[in-house]
């Protein structure tokens, strides 16, 4: 997965593909509230697959170019609220470089590019994720400017209206919105990183609070509704602690300490990233070993667990590069 090779000689924090949502006017199909998402999309290259629960019967959904195009790539993705339609970044590298917001439906077809993106040095886009009032949301970095700048980005459906939803202070990364725009938690980018989550007032994240206990995380994910935040950090050499935070309480609890594979450690470039599943009831980590693009040996792990840290089941999908799982 090239666009993700160049940040993995350190542990990639995982937003991943921030959870889609829609309203009853929205042409592309949308519907009030939300369904269950019991999915798991995978991002892999230029492809998408989706699998059984347990990580059986892989199928592939989409190929946007042949695999041949080592140029073209897809970069975070969501899926609708109903479940209907994928949302996703089509990046192509090399001497005529693009980032595009595509749509394609749930069984492959009617595959559409929304929008085209502005792309500069240094530019470059993340967590795509559709809001309550039908407009898709997402991060713009620009680290060629000076200072560099980030901002939380809406657009609407149709690709027209492009503006600015809120301004990013400098220092932080990884950020993340819920369905309605306004709840975010977002990461400190200091040498020892910590979670932050607060509210969107007048198009400023305000004053955030730190998550406290998050200190040297590496993944956070808002649930759609705003309530929760489940983070990972590593617990020693060989375990991820899952814990989860109310926004309005802001308690903090552990989730579960989830056991490593012995082989996944010893490399620096592996990956970890969370979802939510069925609203905030479930919660999906994966863990990638980066196998050097092109070798067979890499795999992905998916730990499925109960919010209350119950009824633990777990998959593995071997022969795999880097696949990117999401589930909303």
């Amino acid at each position: 997965m090239r666009v993700f090779k160049a940040f993995r000689f350190v542990i990639v924090l995982g937003i991943l593909l921030i959870a889609c949502s829609k309203n009853s006017s929205d042409p592309n199909g949308g519907a009030n509230g939300t369904v269950a998402n019991n999915v798991v999309y995978y991002i892999d290259s230029a492809n998408i697959y989706t699998t059984d629960i347990n990580g059986a019967n892989a199928k592939l959904v989409v190929a946007v170019t042949p695999s041949s195009n080592l140029n073209s790539y897809i970069g975070d993705a969501c899926v609708s609220t109903n479940g209907n339609k994928l949302y996703f970044f089509h990046i192509t590298s090399g001497s005529n470089p693009s980032t595009k917001i595509v749509s394609v439906n749930k069984d492959g077809s009617g595959l559409t590019t929304i929008a085209t993106l502005a792309v500069s040095t240094g530019v470059n886009y993340k967590s795509i994720k559709q809001l309550n009032n039908g407009k898709l949301a997402f991060i713009k970095n620009n680290f060629g400017s000076n200072p560099f700048t980030t901002s939380i980005e809406v657009i609407n459906a149709d690709g027209f209206g492009q503006e600015k939803l809120a301004t990013v202070p400098l220092g932080f990364s990884n950020h993340q919105v819920d369905a309605d725009g306004k709840r975010f938690v977002l990461t400190s980018s200091a040498a020892i990183p910590l979670a932050y989550s607060g509210t969107i007032v007048n198009g400023n994240i305000g004053d955030p609070k730190s998550i406290v206990n998050s200190r040297n995380v590496l993944s956070t994910k808002i649930s759609s509704d705003g309530t929760k935040v489940v983070y990972a950090k590593m617990n020693g050499t060989n375990k991820i602690d899952l814990y989860s935070y109310n926004t309005g309480t802001e308690a903090e609890v552990l989730v579960k300490s989830v056991s490593l594979p012995t082989d996944i450690t010893t490399l620096s470039t592996w990956t970890v990233r969370l979802n939510w599943m069925e609203g905030s009831s479930k919660i999906l980590l994966s863990f990638a070993k980066d196998s050097n693009f092109g070798t067979v040996d890499g795999y992905l792990n998916c730990v499925l667990i109960n919010a209350d840290g119950s009824g633990e089941k777990t998959w593995k999908i071997n022969s795999q590069d880097d696949w990117l799982a999401f589930t909303e």
